[in-house]
């Protein structure tokens, strides 16, 4: 009895010892499968940039301009997701970037080279290619400088994003055969690599005098929506890549305000 006892035994003790093996094996592998749970949202928004690029040349712009819509929308939730799980790191971001360079850089302007400036020959394709290059830089240099409260220089996802949803919006109404795709192009390419300061609403600090700043951009950009209900895809990026040059200006002239009192009360 007692042999067949302890023979019992033995097998329910090597049971529960595979069960916490198990089960810690189990609850590594459940992170680890968490953890890239952000890593599918970058690769989505690289995909739909590379999908969108073969609408590109498809000729199928509509559908090309929305997926880089989409690709902004995967581009926003993989770093909420990243630290939603804690799995936020340098891979990363290095992924992130280059699937930005894709998605919002050489796929808007593969778009915008389809739509129009390969009219202009050689000139087009200058402005199409200064397009990603400019993007690029950006991000090279948003992964070295770390900045708490703005972005140094248009984000490429707001510039990519804008120059999409331009072509959506206004592709059907002669965007493309008008001088002002290049020009917008080339303003979108020199605002990335500025030095302007642009705000990151992550991490904004809030009070009277920066609501104040606001108040003008966000009538303006109401009283567009009011009359034109449709260009509800542009209007919200059209006011963000304005934002940073606007609040530049009221600062530098607060900061002579501010200059001439103190040399006025000396």
């Amino acid at each position: 009895m007692t042999a067949a006892h302890g023979g019992a035994g033995r097998p329910r003790g090597r049971l529960r010892i595979r069960a916490i093996r198990g089960g810690k094996w189990f609850r590594e592998r459940g992170k680890k499968g968490i953890s890239l749970l952000p890593h599918l949202f970058t690769l989505t928004n690289l995909a739909a940039g590379f999908y969108s690029i073969v609408m590109s040349a498809q000729q199928n712009f509509q559908a090309a301009a929305l997926l880089v819509g989409i690709s902004l929308l995967a581009d926003g939730l993989d770093g909420r997701v990243a630290r939603l799980v804690r799995a936020d790191g340098e891979f990363g971001k290095e992924l992130d970037s280059l699937a930005d360079v894709v998605a919002f850089g050489a796929a808007p302007a593969l778009l915008a080279y389809q739509v129009g400036l390969h009219r202009l020959g050689p000139y087009g394709l200058a402005v199409a290619a200064l397009f990603p290059i400019c993007g690029a830089l950006r991000l090279a240099r948003f992964n070295l400088i770390h900045t708490s409260g703005f972005f140094l220089g248009l984000p490429i996802t707001a510039a990519g994003s804008l120059l999409a949803a331009l072509i959506y919006r206004y592709g059907e109404a002669g965007l493309g055969e008008s001088p002002l795709l290049p020009a917008v192009m080339a303003a979108l390419a020199f605002l990335m690599i500025s030095t302007i300061p642009y705000p990151d609403f992550k991490k904004v600090r809030r009070g009277p005098a920066r609501l104040a700043e606001w108040v003008v951009p966000a009538c303006l950009a109401l009283w567009s929506l009011v009359r034109d209900p449709q260009s509800i895809v542009v209007v919200p990026l059209v006011t963000y890549a304005l934002l940073g040059p606007y609040l530049l200006v009221l600062r530098k002239a607060g900061e002579s305000v501010a200059r001439l009192r103190a040399a006025s009360e000396r």
